[in-house]
């Protein structure tokens, strides 16, 4: 009888223990991400003046950040700052406040592999990659899109990313790529900086600004504030 106390007692103890909260451990990225680690963070960039983050897209002579991080109108000058610490003169190209999205675009190429910008929405489920600035010293994140939907910051777009990642605040702009390394969104913030702005109707507003790029000699038209990309 005593040892079948004994024993009753060691397995409650035992119970407890694995019962008691724990903090979680926190998801490591998966062996396939390590490689595009690098390159997420070498694309990513700082805004200077500002607090914000963004991400060299395309040809490497544009960028994508936050409208709200943006403190001027299109025509304004924004430089930007990256990883290993060059200086990039840029110019506000476009400002679209009801997408949180904007462009800018450097005075040169810059030194950096830069990432294309999908030209379609992520699936909820899809498991995304996420570094924030480069600034910090926070690790990547492997995060998963949780679902779409209207973000109240965001009311004119229908389908906002609302993923799990732990951002910060001074991560707007930051951005948020899938598997094959092609932005999706941009930290736009909510409860712990967790909601993207979607990127993917800007996929051919960045596509023409490259072209525009390339034929110096064509009609300058592009930029200015509200709606910039299809409906």
């Amino acid at each position: 009888m005593r040892k079948r106390s004994m024993l009753a007692g060691l397995l409650l103890g035992m119970g407890l223990v694995g019962c008691s909260p724990t903090k979680p451990e926190e998801p490591a990225p998966q062996e396939s991400w390590r490689d595009d680690i690098r390159s997420l963070k070498d694309a990513t960039v700082t805004l200077s003046p500002g607090h914000c983050a963004g991400v060299i897209v395309a040809d490497g002579r544009h960028a994508l950040t936050a409208a709200h991080c943006i403190k001027g109108a299109p025509g304004a000058r924004q430089s930007v700052v990256t990883r290993e610490g060059k200086v990039l003169g840029g110019e506000v190209k476009v400002v679209d406040p009801q997408r949180d999205l904007a462009v800018l675009r450097f005075d040169t190429l810059a030194p950096v592999h830069p990432l294309p910008v999908a030209s379609w929405l992520p699936s909820p489920g899809e498991t995304l990659l996420f570094a924030g600035r480069n600034d910090r010293t926070i690790p990547p994140q492997e995060v998963e899109l949780r679902r779409l939907g209207r973000c109240p910051s965001l009311p004119d777009v229908p389908r906002a990313l609302f993923t799990s990642l732990r951002g910060e605040p001074g991560d707007s702009g930051a951005p948020v790529v899938d598997r094959h390394l092609r932005v999706v969104g941009l930290v736009h913030g909510g409860a712990a900086c967790s909601i993207a702005a979607p990127t993917a109707e800007f996929s051919p507003l960045v596509d023409m600004l490259v072209a525009e790029v390339a034929r110096p000699d064509s009609q300058q038209g592009v930029g200015g504030a509200g709606h910039s990309g299809p409906n």
